[in-house]
């Protein structure tokens, strides 16, 4: 990579030297070497997590692919490991000079094999399948749980892009939602689970809770999920619309009822109630904090937010106290929104 081209200074050029010194995407393969990977790739029997195309499909996806499948200045040099440039913005060999023209249009570049990411749909698109999905083979390996939520994975990036005018926190938190739903859903399929329904189960009552316009009617929840977070994409969000969200979330009380959750086998409830804790907590502050991204000052105080995340237990821990506790947090966190927003 050339200092003229994304290693040097200026505008756009420190993109490659942000991301290689600072982003842990470009370390994600030295996980595969810790005691841990090496503890779970006895139980799967893999005699290598570092070569083993189950583990580096996500913690080194160019690793097993062909030379000719890589930009052109890589070529006769050793692929490197962890998450490199052409993972998210795809083999650069067919766009790498015409993507530097201002003239070149987008849609050009896309068919030449350079992944837009500008929407929240395409950057969900692009993440979500290592940041979410998990096989029940991992999962009992004790492979550490997933929980994809956008924004937040974006916000503790180190940023080597600027945002496109019109970006917002919020809507890009709702769209991961949505696509997060996909995704599992369309796990479901494939290997279908109690764990895996309680989950389901639990972003739908998320988005439905959100008031955003959510049909939870829908037969075909790949598709629907995916129809919506597309629609959400498309639009602009307005403050107004974020903070009606937000309120929404912060004061529904429906999933923490006693009858919640009636597609979930008794026994997976609880889980549940959990995975919708931790959702709603994760979304609550990041519709929070994109009033502060706005230049605003947030709506709900740091206090009662920390303590509604000390709240949101793993999943399978959650229980009838630990939802009442919950709930309790909850209520304050609903209570210090109402007085922020009275005193505006």
């Amino acid at each position: 990579m050339t200092s003229g081209c994304h290693g040097g200074a200026g505008l756009d050029r420190g993109a490659y030297t942000i991301f290689k010194r600072f982003d842990p995407h470009a370390d994600a393969s030295a996980t595969l070497t810790n005691g841990r990977s090496k503890a779970m790739a006895r139980q799967l029997g893999i005699e290598n997590a570092a070569e083993s195309k189950s583990c580096t499909i996500c913690h080194s996806p160019m690793l097993h692919v062909a030379p000719f499948g890589l930009a052109a200045p890589l070529e006769g040099h050793a692929v490197e490991s962890g998450v490199s440039c052409a993972s998210c913005h795809g083999p650069a060999e067919n766009w790498l000079l015409s993507h530097t023209r201002p003239d070149y249009p987008k849609d050009a570049l896309a068919r030449l094999g350079m992944r837009p990411l500008g929407s929240a749909y395409q950057r969900a698109n692009s993440c979500v399948a290592c940041h979410q999905n998990l096989s029940d083979e991992l999962e009992n390996a004790k492979h550490p749980a997933l929980t994809f939520e956008l924004d937040g994975l974006l916000v503790a990036e180190p940023k080597h892009w600027r945002e496109e005018k019109g970006f917002s926190s919020a809507q890009t938190w709702l769209v991961g939602q949505a696509v997060a739903l996909r995704e599992t859903a369309a796990q479901a399929r494939r290997e279908p689970g109690e764990r895996r329904t309680a989950e389901i189960e639990a972003i739908r009552a998320l988005l439905k809770a959100t008031g955003a316009g959510w049909d939870d009617s829908a037969k075909d929840l790949v598709r629907s999920a995916d129809d919506y977070a597309k629609r959400i994409s498309g639009a602009p969000m307005s403050q107004e619309q974020s903070r009606a969200i937000l309120s929404k979330l912060t004061g529904n009380r429906a999933p923490f009822q006693a009858d919640a959750f009636s597609a979930v086998a008794l026994d997976y409830r609880w889980w549940s109630v959990g995975y919708y804790a931790e959702r709603l907590t994760l979304g609550i502050d990041r519709l929070n904090q994109s009033f502060v991204a706005s230049g605003q000052q947030r709506v709900i105080p740091k206090n009662p937010l920390d303590e509604l995340f000390d709240a949101a237990k793993p999943p399978e821990s959650f229980d009838a106290a630990t939802a009442d506790e919950f709930v309790r947090r909850l209520d304050r966190v609903a209570k210090s929104q109402l007085e922020a927003e009275e005193g505006r």
